[in-house]
């Protein structure tokens, strides 16, 4: 192998779920592409570390100090939702149902794994919960991310005192899924289900 194509695995195999056969098959899909879009993907590349990637308010990724959504003055700014990554972000904006604004936490509290409260975005949402009307905790549905969602009910509910939070906290819905055979559905779910119902 190639010192070249060497160097090239080596920096894919940096990214999360890329391993040494998968970036070799990524780099010989890149091989067809045009110089013209080689250039570009170079480019898109470098701009990552010029300019503001993250917005400064919800940690969305942007072009500008807020991201398309956060500036966007039909959002409704007084509702958060709290989500754990910029995936699930975009999940919900897929759905296209919400009308309010994000705050990306940047993983969800797992003591195991050496992520602890102060690693995320906490501190920045308890500030931008003072004008809240609707905290949203939109972590999701497992054990690190029902520990986070605690987490920041309690601190969101000590910090209302001393922050004049008067908001609502929620959490999204719990419970089956359309589709899904009661028979075969595990014990939290049908729990949260029975706990949320209509």
């Amino acid at each position: 192998m190639s010192e070249k194509f060497k160097n090239l695995v080596a920096f894919f195999t940096k990214l999360p779920g890329v391993g040494p056969r998968h970036a070799t098959r990524l780099i010989l899909a890149m091989l067809d592409w045009s110089p013209e879009d080689i250039e570009t993907f170079a480019q898109h590349i470098e701009a990552l570390k010029t300019g503001p990637t993250l917005c400064q308010q919800c940690f969305n990724f942007a072009d500008a100090d807020l991201c398309n959504i956060c500036s966007n003055p039909r959002r409704n700014q007084r509702k958060i939702a709290i989500v754990e990554k910029v995936t699930d972000l975009a999940s919900m904006e897929k759905a296209g149902v919400y009308d309010g604004v994000y705050h990306v936490l940047g993983g969800a509290i797992n003591p195991a794994g050496g992520v602890l409260p102060e690693k995320l975005k906490i501190s920045q949402l308890i500030i931008r919960a003072k004008d809240a009307q609707e905290i949203i905790l939109a972590t999701n549905p497992n054990t690190y991310g029902e520990t986070t969602a605690l987490y920041l009910e309690q601190e969101l509910k000590s910090a209302r005192g001393g922050s004049s939070f008067g908001g609502q906290i929620t959490r999204l819905a719990r419970g089956l899924a359309a589709g899904t055979s009661v028979e075969y559905a595990d014990e939290i779910t049908l729990a949260n289900a029975l706990k949320h119902r209509k």
